[in-house]
């Protein structure tokens, strides 16, 4: 990925067109991206500018009917640009009629133009007053629904970066048009387009998510100037425009403060009835699951509370969405949001974006998406699909795969059979459901396994990230004489099962998931304290018995603590989680760019994505549950106890 143009030729570029624009008594030199650091380090060529109208009839405007109402910030070559458009007529409108004319990029060679191409549009018909996003076609995998089209022309596709400009054409005239930035573009018809250029969009890696609108509330004002359009902080797609200027995100939880309150709205979506409220961290999720008789398939209401429990514990609220599961109505409490829907089953799932990617014989988690995600929901919701297996066979395998630092997630628990039939087979689907769905959501709120690392099974990073904790539970009490159990369970010490854990087993009711909050003490493994327990306190005299002799070791000692991960003696360290969490997806184009977790004070920034992209990254997709835990539900199947 690079940006639109290299810095220095960019710099060249923009210093000629401020030179014509003084000359030409235009002002659209203002400040605003257009450089930027190549990810790739090559540059991009930038083509001619356009220089002659090709109108031969300057003054035949076409009255309008459909009409461009939002323009996406976008950055990088092969990111997804996006603009919205609505039917302001009271009857259908064929798209097809349409053409869209716009600068553009060849994302296999990074060439970008300020000169408009023209790019047709697909058969669709549009409904009075409805919107509908226009975005580039970048990858393999994106498929178009009533509310998104994805257009290209050859292997170009419409794009923009703080410069560029945007035309409806019909009847080889000009039904829309808008130029931004330092564009030079002419519209079909020169009518269509008077005075001063609207200013650059904001350009760079954490400005996605924000975009150019007629806004609702100003009546959509539509006088072919500069005047007609508002930079909002949060874009709409598919929806009104119902965000002004200037709101902001206080919580720092991705939601705009205007759709926390009652009578607010976001693209149309009533948020406040769906929970969201002011002053407190909102997580918005719709779960969609395959349609299967296997038990693992289905998420299990028992366990959806357990995800929303944890969370409370933190204030902040997990709003989820699984349709008409629980209740046959809208029903936030019953986990209704008038989404959530039940799918196609599949045998094999994969999140990949690209034919190179992809697995054959899978099926695309993006098409499931496409499907049956509302597009409005795009910046404001994680989307989870509880499906069957990653394997190509079907058969059990990784638990789940996630973005890390986006919005898409997997739950893969179909294949292992698990014997609802007794308490204990019960409680382990819920609370693998539950500890899978919470580890999967970590990695879209930018966790690793190790919390800002992937070092894993580290006893003092007491979460549900950890593959140490993440089947096996936490203990409520991680000072006691049991701290170490799970320690033992994950090294076969000890005769420790999952059923025998001695606190919250998840063969019972009273398991626990959560994040951790870093208070876990460093563990040097070259000189471990048994007496420093797992590093979250030792009450009366509990202590770990890292090397299994069974008794107290009061001299340091070095032990390899999670060989499981083949470093060697190691410093571990723990991690605050909670205070971490990155719920604004993301300030890059889609997801994480090396899995670094950011810093604090990234987040309080508000990171932003681009809705439309559907490219992840980085991905994390988890091992298979372990062969113990696997064995023991064979034989709690086997037995029905």
């Amino acid at each position: 990925m690079i940006p639109f143009f290299h810095a220095e030729i960019g710099a060249r570029i923009k210093l000629s067109l401020c030179a014509f624009y003084i000359v030409a008594g235009l002002s659209a030199c203002g400040g605003g991206g257009g450089g930027g650091p190549s990810e790739t380090g090559q540059p991009v060529t930038v083509s001619t500018l356009a220089s002659e109208p090709p109108d031969p009839s300057p003054s035949a405007v076409i009255t309008r009917a459909l009409v461009i109402s939002e323009i996406s910030t976008t950055y990088y070559s092969n990111d997804v640009a996006w603009l919205e458009i609505y039917n302001a007529d009271s009857g259908p409108i064929a798209l097809s009629d349409y053409t869209l004319r716009s600068s553009y990029i060849d994302p296999k060679t990074g060439a970008y133009s300020f000169e408009p191409i023209s790019f047709a549009l697909p058969s669709i018909t549009i409904p009075a007053h409805g919107y509908l996003v226009i975005a580039g076609d970048v990858y393999d995998k994106l498929q178009g629904n009533s509310q998104i089209v994805y257009v290209k022309n050859n292997s170009a596709v419409p794009y923009w970066n703080a410069n560029g400009s945007v035309e409806l054409v019909v009847a080889d005239r000009s039904a829309d048009f808008v130029r931004f930035g330092a564009s030079m573009a002419l519209p079909m018809t020169s009518a269509a387009w008077a005075g001063r250029n609207v200013a650059e969009l904001p350009s760079g890696a954490s400005e996605h998510g924000a975009s150019i609108v007629r806004l609702a509330s100003r009546g959509m004002p539509d006088t072919d100037t500069a005047s007609d359009w508002t930079l909002v902080n949060f874009a709409t797609p598919a929806g009104v425009n119902d965000i002004g200027a200037g709101v902001a995100d206080s919580d720092r939880d991705g939601i705009p403060d205007s759709a926390k309150v009652q009578g607010g709205a976001y693209a149309g979506l009533d948020l406040y009835a769906m929970g969201a409220r002011p002053g407190r961290r909102d997580i918005f999720i719709e779960i969609d699951y395959m349609s299967d008789a296997d038990p693992g398939v289905t998420p299990r209401r028992e366990a959806l509370q357990k995800l929303v429990d944890a969370f409370a514990e933190k204030n902040i609220a997990v709003h989820l969405d699984t349709g008409n599961l629980y209740s046959q109505s809208f029903d936030p409490d019953g986990f209704n949001l008038d989404g959530g829907n039940p799918v196609k089953f599949a045998k094999c799932i994969e999140l990949a974006i690209s034919a190179a990617d992809a697995t054959p014989g899978c099926a695309s988690f993006y098409d499931y998406k496409s499907r049956h995600f509302d597009v409005r929901r795009m910046l404001a919701f994680h989307y989870v699909l509880f499906a069957n297996s990653q394997n190509v066979n079907g058969s059990a395998g990784s638990s789940g795969i996630a973005e890390v630092a986006g919005n898409d997630l997997i739950v893969t628990l179909g294949g292992y059979g698990f014997p609802t039939a007794s308490a204990s087979g019960l409680n382990l689907l819920i609370n693998l459901q539950a500890s899978t769905l919470m580890h999967e959501l970590g990695h879209n709120l930018g966790l690793q396994h190790g919390g800002n690392e992937n070092a894993n099974y580290k006893p003092n990073h007491y979460s549900i990230m950890n593959y140490m904790y993440q089947f096996a539970g936490l203990s409520a009490t991680p000072n006691t004489a049991n701290a170490a159990e799970r320690y033992f369970l994950a090294n076969g010490l000890k005769g420790k099962t999952y059923c025998n854990l001695v606190e919250n087993s998840p063969c019972t009711s009273a398991f626990r998931l959560s994040y951790s909050d870093g208070a876990g003490a460093v563990l040097h493994e070259s000189g471990l304290m048994e007496a420093a327990n797992i590093g979250h306190g030792s009450g009366g005299g509990a202590y770990a018995d890292w090397n299994d002799d069974h008794a107290f070791n009061a001299a340091a000692y070095a032990r390899n603590l999670n060989p499981q991960e083949g470093t060697g003696i190691a410093v571990l360290k723990d991690y605050d989680e909670w205070a971490n969490l990155m719920l604004p997806f993301s300030r890059t184009y889609s997801g994480s760019n090396s899995g670094d977790v950011m810093s604090i004070n990234e987040k309080k920034r508000a990171p932003r994505s681009n809705p439309m992209n559907k490219h992840a990254r980085q991905r994390i997709a988890e091992q298979p549950l372990p062969a113990d835990f696997q064995d023991m539900l064979r034989k709690l199947k086997m037995h029905k106890h």
